[in-house]
């Protein structure tokens, strides 16, 4: 059941059924909701066009067995790592498939999750089946930074901007995700986001968000560090420094003329170590000590 988004899943359902539109960015914040839309959507015109229960037609599309529906994510390598980008092999095996007749007489749905996870080459493979699509083929595309995207993607594809779901809707997407007591202070962290909040309680809850607020009290750089290394047992650094960043910018709203730079110096210096291969106890460490210093930017920078 989708709770929250009523407009934007009204808005897509109608436009997939009148076909008045073949390419679409679900905008909006990680972990909002949109992939959960977008599949369920999907799975819901599949099920239509097939006559089946959506139970049994889900059950298909999620297990990848279901040939008219299409889910391409970043890839886990031999290590079990995931990989940093939707490779343009992955696209181009894309391509590949949609050049082929659709096996079932009923639309085809390619979910890209996320767009903005394409390398450069994957973007450019991407946009030519986008500017000449298969006929019923609808490709939902979630997007959490629309800036980082093609200007001839986003051209060629509707938007639709999914906002941060109301308190009550918000209490309700975590009741449904099993025996997690809800908490307005993951809440405020998360912003919006089920599953950031979700991911916080699975990585410890409020034990975690109190160790990340701690490391803003410790002066002594080995202390600091080993502090960053517990934290990463249960979650990575890029997470750590999303939630350091919430918390500052909580406390930003409260005391703005103590912690205002601090903020913005730490989101900066996110965005900036994003495609860096910086240790993440080392990452963690120089982020901290810009909260605790913004005046330390050009330090860190060089």
């Amino acid at each position: 059941m989708i709770i929250g988004h009523t407009s934007v899943y009204q808005t897509l359902e109608s436009a997939i059924e009148k076909q008045h539109h073949h390419g679409f960015l679900l905008a909006g914040p990680k972990g909002i909701g949109k992939a959960t839309l977008a599949k369920t959507i999907a799975i819901a015109a599949l099920a239509k066009a097939s006559n089946q229960p959506f139970n049994i037609v889900e059950r298909q599309c999620l297990s990848g067995a279901y040939p008219n529906y299409i889910y391409i994510t970043k890839l886990v390598d031999d290590d079990g790592k995931t990989k940093n980008d939707i490779t343009v092999e992955q696209i181009r095996n894309l391509l590949n498939r949609l050049k082929l007749k659709a096996a079932f007489d009923a639309p085809r749905f390619v979910i890209i999750d996320a767009i903005d996870n394409l390398n450069r080459q994957a973007s450019n493979a991407l946009l030519k089946m986008l500017e000449e699509p298969p006929l019923n083929t609808f490709f939902l595309n979630i997007c959490h930074q629309v800036s980082g995207l093609l200007p001839t993607i986003r051209s060629r594809c509707l938007m639709l901007n999914f906002k941060a779901l109301n308190d009550v809707d918000f209490a309700g997407v975590v009741a449904q995700s099993g025996n997690v007591e809800f908490s307005k202070a993951i809440a405020k962290i998360a912003n919006g986001s089920p599953g950031k909040y979700l991911a916080i309680e699975k990585a410890g809850g409020a034990e975690l968000l109190k160790n990340i607020e701690n490391l803003l009290k410790i002066t002594n750089l080995s202390d600091l560090k080993t502090a960053a290394q517990e934290i990463l047992k249960s979650i990575d650094d890029a997470f750590v420094l999303e939630i350091l960043h919430q918390v500052l910018y909580q406390k930003a709203m409260a005391q703005p003329s103590v912690y205002a730079n601090s903020a913005q110096a730490v989101e900066h210096f996110f965005r900036f170590t994003q495609a860096t291969y910086i240790d993440a106890a080392q990452r963690i460490c120089a982020a901290v000590l810009l909260a605790q210093n913004p005046s330390q930017q050009q330090l860190i920078y060089g």
